[in-house]
């Protein structure tokens, strides 16, 4: 306990922020320090770093992200194998800043979403609605020596809430704004928004998965060319809209149209409606096919920020360095500035890494981080759990 009353009572604090996203391509691990809490907060990243991951450990966690039979036992293996992955990869980051543990007070873990289910359906009488991720916190806290905060989602589901997006708190922490609405477009493997209309509150802010982001579309390069993402747009420039095709993801995506709150992720933008694209497009021209699924894509996050009037629009995650998704993107908003990200230090590149770090730091401060307005929850919750080393 006197591990835990001495980082309670810190003001300022060095925390480890990192994740694997919807992609699993790399395990993201940010250093920052931050001072004071909520939005007197004070962040300086000190050092950002990715750590890819293996292909066979890839394929083997895309396997239990769908609704395809699995063990049980498998799935217990692959929360201390990803809790291994994680603490790994912490291990290589200290050592390439030649730091110990005893220079970090904090690690924010947001682990690997196996399987994400926000839907009211109720089973034996209770409610369905659930969450889950692996990552075991506890075998990041023992292997590295550093008290872990994670699983994240989990409270708010608890509180009747879809658990996402979390992004949206580091939004309204950092950039609210009295004078200016504003629009916070995170492209990760699902696009989600951030709405943060001028004089907002915390339980006013808006956000929610758009729909798919870069994960359609990498999915579909990989079965149509074995690659694993379309470099800069490239085979999306040369392509051309197939008006069929783009016809028929409106009429088979049947979330993009959902009013918010609402989340999704890979269970529905994964192999199935990517498999179904494909078979559809048999005829059409392997870079048609990518030029409407990146368009489709710049479509759904257009369709559901039409209607929230912003003085501009900022765009972060992977998909901001998609030359063709920027492009149709400032098409459909072509009223509207639309810039990169970048603040203080913290980027397109390692936001959500940072966001986890926020995170672990607001649960040691006492601080309720999810946002009723967001996630449809119930009540303000405290977001998050604590290993100790």
């Amino acid at each position: 306990m006197e591990k835990f009353v001495s980082l309670v009572r810190k003001n300022t604090r060095t925390v480890i922020g990192m994740l694997s996203g919807t992609s699993v391509d790399a395990v993201d691990v940010v250093l920052v320090r931050i001072r004071g809490k909520g939005k007197l907060s004070k962040i300086s990243v000190i050092d950002f770093d990715t750590y890819p991951v293996k292909s066979k450990i890839k394929e083997h966690i895309l396997r239990f992200s769908s609704d395809r039979p699995v063990k049980t036992s498998d799935i217990c293996r692959l929360n201390f194998i990803t809790g291994n992955l994680f603490a790994e990869a912490v291990l290589k980051f200290l050592k390439k800043n030649h730091l110990t543990s005893d220079n970090v007070d904090l690690i924010g873990s947001h682990g690997q979403t196996i399987y994400h289910y926000p839907v009211n359906k109720k089973q034996f009488g209770y409610s369905a609605k659930s969450t889950l991720q692996t990552g075991e916190p506890a075998v990041i806290a023992v292997k590295t020596g550093i008290p872990v905060a994670a699983d994240f989602r989990v409270a708010d589901v608890a509180s009747g809430g879809d658990g996402a997006p979390l992004v949206p708190y580091l939004d309204y922490m950092l950039f609210s704004d009295s004078k200016k609405s504003r629009s916070f477009i995170n492209i990760g493997g699902i696009s989600n928004a951030t709405y943060l209309k001028k004089n907002c509150t915390q339980n006013e802010v808006i956000a929610f998965d758009t729909g798919p982001g870069n994960m359609m579309i990498d999915g579909i390069m990989k079965k149509l060319y074995g690659k694993k993402f379309d470099k800069d747009g490239i085979h999306a420039s040369k392509g051309k809209l197939n008006k069929s095709l783009f016809a028929f993801m409106k009429r088979k995506d049947r979330y993009f149209g959902k009013n918010y709150p609402k989340s999704t992720g890979r269970e529905y933008y994964g192999d199935d409606f990517q498999n179904a694209v494909i078979k559809y497009a048999d005829y059409i021209n392997r870079n048609d096919i990518i030029h409407t699924v990146t368009k489709f894509t710049a479509f759904t996050i257009y369709h559901n920020l039409k209607k929230l009037p912003a003085d501009e629009i900022v765009i972060s995650g992977g998909g901001a360095s998609n030359k063709s998704l920027m492009k149709f993107l400032r098409e459909y908003f072509k009223d509207t500035k639309i810039s990169g990200f970048s603040h203080k230090g913290i980027t397109a590149d390692n936001k959500e890494a940072v966001l986890f770090a926020v995170l672990a730091n607001e649960l040691v401060n006492g601080n309720k981080t999810n946002m009723k307005s967001v996630s449809g929850s119930k009540e303000n919750v405290f977001l998050g759990k604590i290993c100790f080393a």
